[in-house]
């Protein structure tokens, strides 16, 4: 019987997340499109692989004995795929967005190994960029891997190796609006603004913790399109703040301000990578070594006690990162 991998990839992605809707858009095709190649497979084998229900679908029998035999199907065909490229493909790197550290560290590690071929891409979620590691469509990425929407896929490794300092811009109106650094105590009640549309799990999990921590009002209200559109709603409304990195631009005409918190809070940047790869790119050792070296060397994982915060569910990557 001749399978086509990409209806057994199918049933992998419907099999994990037991949801047509969210299997399809983490392979990028619509939801009747995965829903015939499911039929296609069952059609194939002979028998059905999924109960499917008015609450939703479940494996069956079948479909459990599959399961395992599929997953080692599509891996056996990524490797083949990996093995037969050229060492001279570029390594795929996910660095989030491009207003973050990640392309920042990303873009040193090129200025300095001008040899070295690499692809980047902006998924801005690490949920996102693991279904792609996943598939091999990356070889690594960037993000925080705490407060994620799914369970972390045990195929992946990370460690972490930077923390991002954040800083609260504000509107020059706000009451805190003209202050030279703001003890982050100061912001209970205050509203910090991170809009739901437009913001990952795994960052508004961050948000949520920082607000919760120093007691704030969680606004998840309106839209995030970009940094201007963020320096008008700031500019706009003089209760409302938001986290930013500490190197964001305000423009000088703009009614927005950027003021240092103490303490500051620091955002955890992870290096994810997939575990176990039978044919992994020969230049990942060079980015692991280069976040790991330099990172020592200019101390990137600092976290001062009384100068710094992080969540506390973050706080044991620092031992390993």
């Amino acid at each position: 019987m001749d399978l086509d991998l990409a209806q057994v990839r199918g049933f992998v992605a419907v099999a994990e997340r037991l949801h047509f809707g969210r299997a399809a858009a983490t392979l990028f095709v619509s939801q009747q499109a995965l829903s015939k190649r499911i039929q296609r497979l069952e059609q194939a084998i002979g028998e059905p692989l999924f109960v499917r229900g008015k609450h939703g679908v479940e494996l069956n029998a079948v479909g459990a004995r599959f399961l395992p035999y599929a997953r080692e199907l599509i891996a056996a065909a990524d490797a083949a795929v990996v093995a037969a490229r050229s060492d001279s493909r570029p390594l795929r790197v996910d660095v989030w967005g491009h207003l973050q550290a990640p392309l920042r560290l990303v873009s040193r590690l090129i200025r300095e190994c001008p040899d070295l071929l690499v692809d980047v891409s902006m998924r801005r979620s690490l949920g996102a960029a693991a279904d792609a590691l996943q598939r091999g469509e990356i070889d690594a990425a960037f993000g925080r891997v705490h407060d994620l929407a799914d369970p972390w896929p045990t195929r992946l490794r990370s460690r972490l190796v930077y923390l991002e300092r954040d800083a609260i811009g504000l509107p020059a109106a706000h009451r805190l609006g003209n202050a030279a650094v703001i003890q982050t105590s100061e912001l209970r009640g205050e509203r910090l603004w991170m809009p739901g549309t437009a913001t990952p799990p795994e960052v508004m999990g961050f948000c949520r913790r920082f607000a919760e921590h120093f007691g704030m009002e969680l606004d998840t209200g309106g839209h995030n399109l970009g940094p201007d559109h963020v320096l008008d709603v700031l500019g706009s409304d003089p209760i409302a703040c938001t986290l930013v990195g500490s190197d964001w631009h305000v423009p000088a005409d703009a009614a927005v301000r950027k003021v240092q918190l103490r303490p500051q809070p620091c955002f955890p940047w992870s290096l994810v990578w997939r575990d176990g790869d039978r044919h992994p790119h020969p230049h990942l050792p060079r980015l692991l070594g280069f976040v790991e070296k330099t990172g020592r060397d200019e101390d990137w994982l600092v976290c001062r006690p009384g100068r710094d915060w992080m969540p506390e569910i973050d706080l044991p990557d620092l031992v390993h990162g």
